[in-house]
């Protein structure tokens, strides 16, 4: 209904200058189509009489009520402003009686104004049926029917064959004040068909641009101040911590993955395993979440793993990371909550409101019931019969969270040099990725989460830090985001050196299955592939 609002005053207020424009009366049909998106009580009613030209009764009582706010309310809007903005600067010194003459011409004024355009109005309405006769036939000959009939057609039959009409039966009453024909509206979906996934990509590259403007603003204006700290980084140090999320990825994400599919009934060798996780995870950075599942599924088909069990594997796995990573940023935040900022309660209650919505969505009864509802109603495919237990969800949640724990060290050994965090403080950079990261997948529009983790971890920081961590950092409060945000492009860096060492390694050690040869190891049978 909001939508529908907005459109249909857009059209309105945009149908007078598109009237202008054009030749003939080309506005007439978009200030039809934006009142007929428009909702208010009445509507059907008024259009009939305004259409049959029956005029309104200025002498009633409601049109004096109208007159007066309007002279009252319209002076108060217009000089306002100006007595706000205007009259001080120029330091006028006038009496009270100039001021009350002032208000009292404006008022009397628009009063006038409001009589002659009421006034206005009933005698356009009453040239509105000379102008409907005119109207509606053109608008008749391009598809558009101006006050179709109140009753549909499959009426009932009265005595005598009379139509019976059912005021009781509201479902088969039209209160539509236009109706467009069908080869428009076909037109219209297949429009939008077209330009909807453009329009999501142009929105979501425009929000990415927006938030990659915020962030490289402050580092720019303060790039002398940030360039010192650039100085303290220790390359060793960051490609250790590379190698780290490498294993990372590798032990608690891949295999994980892999785990999850052997509950299934599917052993996969490790290394086809890594391939398949690393190369569809790689494929997030495209437009479209899309392109993650189909990847994993094709690549995975080799193998003879069904697909619908390659996506539910996908999805169990990922509600399992995103659970643990909120699990342990609410609990870092939580833990330290007597630190935080004030400002940071936000974040806390955005990562602590995701618990128990994961946990139940993660209960076997619960995860299994959807994935079989969607399978039989959806794709017309017999429900899942192995599946996971419990206490191996929570086994492998387990070893997701040590993970996690060993990722963040990984954070810890880069942030350090730039924050100057001492080893007590690691909470800070484990709430604040695991948040980010979290926020980052939940940003659909933004691919790998790009600029989302990036922002949602720079505030995150500056929100949490401890005061005595606060005290080593640059006093200017630009130069200590402009720090920050430099560590957020640092992070993002990092994450796609691991990626690719993740897939440079496992497509080197699964070379045949990465080029397809029938003697991959693990590769089912020619023809039992699915």
């Amino acid at each position: 209904m909001i939508v529908k609002n907005l459109l249909g005053w857009t059209f309105i207020f945009a149908s007078p200058f598109l009237g202008l424009t054009l030749p003939g009366p080309a506005g007439i049909p978009l200030f039809l189509i934006g009142f007929a998106l428009i909702t208010f009580p009445g509507k059907r009613k008024l259009t009939a009489r305004v259409l049959r030209g029956k005029r309104m009764d200025l002498e009633a009582d409601v049109f004096d009520v109208v007159e007066i706010v309007a002279s009252l309310l319209i002076p108060l809007i217009v000089l306002w402003p100006l007595a706000v903005a205007y009259w001080p600067r120029q330091k006028l010194s006038l009496s009270a009686a100039w001021y009350v003459a002032v208000c009292l011409c404006a008022v009397s004024a628009t009063w006038v104004l409001t009589r002659f355009t009421l006034r206005g109005l009933n005698l356009l309405i009453r040239l509105m049926p000379m102008i409907r006769r005119k109207v509606r036939p053109w608008l008749g000959r391009h598809g558009i029917v101006l006050l179709p009939p109140r009753y549909r057609a499959r009426r009932r039959r009265g005595r005598g064959g009379k139509i019976a009409r059912p005021a009781d039966r509201r479902d088969e009453i039209n209160d539509e004040i236009i109706q467009i024909h069908e080869r428009h509206l076909t037109r219209f979906k297949k429009l939008w068909l077209r330009a909807k996934p453009w329009i999501r990509r142009t929105l979501g590259v425009a929000i990415t641009v927006w938030i990659f403007v915020i962030m490289i603003r402050p580092l720019l204006q303060r790039w002398d101040q940030v360039q010192s700290q650039i100085d303290q980084i220790n390359w060793i140090r960051f490609f250790l911590s590379c190698a780290m999320f490498a294993t990372f990825l590798f032990l608690f994400r891949a295999m994980t993955w892999r785990k999850v599919l052997k509950g299934f009934g599917y052993r996969l060798p490790y290394a086809a395993a890594t391939r398949i996780w690393s190369t569809s995870e790689l494929a997030r950075y495209l437009p479209g979440a899309i392109w993650q599942v189909i990847g994993r599924v094709s690549l995975i088909r080799q193998y003879g793993v069904d697909a619908i069990i390659c996506s539910t594997s996908q999805i169990l796995e990922l509600c399992m990371f995103v659970f643990a990573n909120v699990l342990l940023a609410g609990a870092c935040l939580l833990w330290f909550a007597a630190r935080i900022d004030p400002q940071a309660r936000p974040w806390l209650i955005a990562a602590v409101a995701l618990v128990p919505a994961l946990a139940v969505l993660l209960h076997p009864k619960i995860f299994y019931g959807i994935t079989n509802f969607a399978l039989r109603k959806f794709l017309g495919r017999a429900p899942l019969v192995r599946r996971l237990r419990g206490w191996k969800l929570v086994e492998l949640l387990l070893w997701i969270g040590l993970g996690l724990i060993w990722q963040t060290a990984a954070v810890y050994l880069i942030a350090d040099p730039v924050l100057n965090l001492k080893l007590a403080w690691w909470w800070v950079v484990a709430g604040a990725y695991c948040l980010a990261w979290t926020s980052g997948f939940f940003a659909f529009w933004a691919p790998a989460g790009i600029g989302v983790r990036e922002l949602v971890f720079a505030l995150t920081i500056q929100a949490i830090i401890p005061q005595l961590a606060r005290e080593r950092l640059p006093a200017d409060p630009a130069t200590f985001a402009a720090t920050v945000f430099f560590l957020g492009f640092l992070l993002r860096l990092w994450t796609i050196l691991g990626e690719a060492m993740v897939w440079t390694i496992s497509t080197a050690v699964d070379y045949r299955g990465a080029m397809n040869r029938e003697d991959a190891p693990g590769r089912a049978p020619l023809g039992q592939s699915t």
